[in-house]
C-alpha cells in the first residue's frame, strides 16, 4: 500500500464577535463597498481595520503597480540615467512592501 502524505495546515484564527456602533454614513459606505466587491460587510470592515491607517490593500497595491508600470513605459524612452536609477530604487522599495 502507498502511504498518503498528510498536509499540515495551519489552524485558522478563530473569529470572535466585536459589536460596535458606527455612524449611519459609515455603515452605508461599508455596505456599498462590500456590495461592489461582492463580499460581506463584515469582510469589508475587517479589511479596513487590518489595513488602518495605511490602506495598502492588495487591490490598491495592484492598482498602484499598474499605474507605475504604465507611466514608466510611457516615459522610459526619454529618461536620463539618473531617472532610471531612481526608478530602480523605487522598484526595490515596492518589492519590500509586497
Amino acid at each position: 500500500m502507498k502511504e498518503q502524505k498528510q498536509i499540515k495546515r495551519e489552524p485558522k484564527d478563530p473569529m470572535v464577535p466585536l459589536p460596535l456602533k458606527v455612524p449611519q454614513s459609515l455603515y452605508n459606505e461599508l455596505n456599498e463597498e462590500a456590495k461592489d466587491k461582492g463580499i460581506t460587510i463584515s469582510e469589508e470592515a475587517r479589511n479596513r481595520l487590518k489595513h488602518y491607517p495605511i490602506p495598502l490593500t492588495p487591490a490598491l497595491m495592484y492598482q498602484l503597480e499598474n499605474n507605475k508600470n504604465q507611466k514608466y513605459g510611457d516615459l522610459k524612452p526619454n529618461m536620463p540615467q539618473e531617472a532610471l536609477d531612481v526608478y530602480e530604487e523605487v522598484r526595490k522599495l515596492w518589492n519590500i512592501l509586497k
